[in-house]
């Protein structure tokens, strides 16, 4: 779905990784925040193993192969 290193921009990216279980580093500006799987998500947050993140405050970026 997306390559490496694109940043999840529509929902149906951030279920796909859900549900495949492929990685994802987050970032709030340039600035690098995490890096892991996303547990839970909905249309306004992307939990990552227990940590929620505003997907308006927040970038996450494709790390398949992590």
């Amino acid at each position: 779905m997306l390559q490496q290193g694109e940043p999840l921009t529509l929902h149906r990216h951030f279920q796909y990784h859900l549900q495949y279980a492929i990685p994802v580093e987050v970032y709030r500006g340039d600035v690098h925040v995490d890096i892991g799987v996303i547990t839970a998500v909905d249309a306004s947050f992307a939990e990552l193993q227990g940590t929620l993140y505003n997907r308006n405050l927040f970038t996450f970026i494709s790390r398949p192969g992590y």
